[in-house]
């Protein structure tokens, strides 16, 4: 069976990350969109602790909010994708 989920993803407005990334315009770290997918996977039962990422691209800023997301298994690895509508925000693969 293939591995495939999608739902979507919350970052809080409120997290007081945003105080300092950044002031006045918070936009959401990298390190918290791959953070997300982690907590993703591991929920679904994925052994986080020994996975390895690879090719992680951010093509835009985004503030904090609601995004959707997929990750679907590749013969690369799972390849995790953040959605602001249609539009591919952050994608990269994670390996098992």
């Amino acid at each position: 069976m293939t591995f495939a989920i999608e739902g979507h993803v919350h970052f809080d407005p409120e997290d007081p990350i945003y105080a300092d990334h950044f002031p006045g315009h918070p936009i959401v770290p990298g390190s918290l969109i791959v953070w997300a997918f982690g907590q993703v996977l591991e929920k679904t039962g994925v052994d986080t602790g020994t996975i390895r990422l690879d090719q992680f691209r951010f093509r835009r800023f985004i503030s904090p909010g609601s995004y959707r997301y997929t990750i679907h298994e590749t013969e690369k690895g799972l390849r995790c994708t953040l959605l602001d509508k249609d539009n591919t925000v952050a994608q990269g693969v994670v390996f098992r």
